[in-house]
């Protein structure tokens, strides 16, 4: 029975770092590209950013 219980707590714990491993990648993937769009001073993301001849409207 021991066996039983110690499968089903290891299928968790493996379902959970799949589930964590997945996420990281995400976050990893957005990051990296983060660090890509800031790099490119020409790129339209940063453009904006960094653009201070903008005109106030009221």
């Amino acid at each position: 029975m021991a066996d039983f219980t110690e499968r089903i707590h290891l299928k968790g714990k493996a379902e959970e770092d799949i589930y964590f491993a997945k996420l990281n990648r995400k976050l990893i993937a957005a990051l990296r590209e983060k660090q890509t769009t800031d790099a490119d001073p020409k790129s339209d993301k940063t453009r904006d950013k960094d653009n201070t001849s903008h005109t106030v409207q009221k």
